[in-house]
């Protein structure tokens, strides 16, 4: 069994969900956590609600305020380690594809930043 991070990500329709969703892959694609979906956690499909509650530490991203990643994870009473919000960052919601790359990297610097913090990063392979 491993110890890394589990993550999660939004999923919605908007700039900062896409930001959000994007940072949950790199994180993946880094080894610094495992990407897993929300929408299993919440329909309790068994293989991947068995995951959110291994005990592992549970990193949530959401794209805005209206936090549904972080209400999924509690609706199914997985609680979470690490919490944030792209718009929190200061970045605007706009729609699906209004997105950009010095967006998209000042929080994916931010979010690294906070996770190194807490021995969350590159070397927790």
């Amino acid at each position: 069994m491993t110890d890394i991070p589990i993550v999660y990500s939004c999923s919605g329709c908007s700039n900062v969900a896409r930001i959000a969703h994007d940072i949950a892959l790199n994180l993946d694609s880094d080894g610094i956590a495992e990407m897993s979906c929300v929408s299993g956690v919440i329909a309790n499909v068994a293989p991947i609600k068995a995951i959110a509650t291994s005990g592992r530490s549970i990193i949530a991203i959401d794209g805005c305020d209206l936090a549904c990643t972080k209400n999924c994870l509690d609706n199914a009473e997985v609680a979470t380690s690490h919490y944030f919000v792209i718009t929190d960052l200061g970045i605007v919601k706009r729609d699906k594809w209004q997105d950009s790359l010095s967006e998209n990297s000042k929080a994916m610097v931010h979010i690294y930043g906070e996770l190194s913090k807490h021995g969350i990063n590159f070397t927790k392979r």
